[in-house]
């Protein structure tokens, strides 16, 4: 598996493929933007479209990560959204991710996902996100 950075001259087409991959992880709990968000990012070079390939070369997936500037210094890398197949062998292409981050200057990486993730990356920490979704005032 290997992750293949989308340069901005080819994303028309990158998109058609990423697209499907990234509209189930945005409407998955906890993804707070659309595929049109992140399309816009992208677009505007605020954040790197990659796609996944299998060992054959195949893409299997597709993520959008954003470099910030964080309040007190450093930086850290947000996977804002990924999806695809094949997820159990993604550990490699979190530590590919890993290693684009720290070649970005970033000094750490996160992402907002289901508790699944935490059996296949034990090394990240959990941190505890609250949700309470609010009816209208009658």
């Amino acid at each position: 598996m290997h992750l293949h950075p989308v340069d901005r001259s080819d994303l028309a087409r990158a998109w058609a493929v990423a697209e499907p991959w990234l509209a189930r992880a945005c409407a998955r709990p906890g993804c707070d933007l659309s595929v049109a968000d992140l399309h816009a990012l992208v677009a505007d070079e605020a954040a790197l479209l990659v796609l996944i390939f299998g060992d054959d070369d195949a893409p299997i997936g597709a993520g959008v990560t954003q470099v910030r500037e964080l309040a007190g210094g450093g930086r850290s890398c947000c996977v804002l959204a990924a999806g695809g197949t094949d997820v159990r062998r993604w550990r490699e292409i979190m530590a590919q991710i890993e290693a684009g981050a720290a070649r970005n200057g970033c000094e750490r990486v996160e992402f907002v996902g289901r508790v699944g993730w935490a059996a296949l990356l034990p090394d990240y920490r959990v941190d505890a996100y609250y949700v309470k979704h609010l009816g209208s005032a009658a």
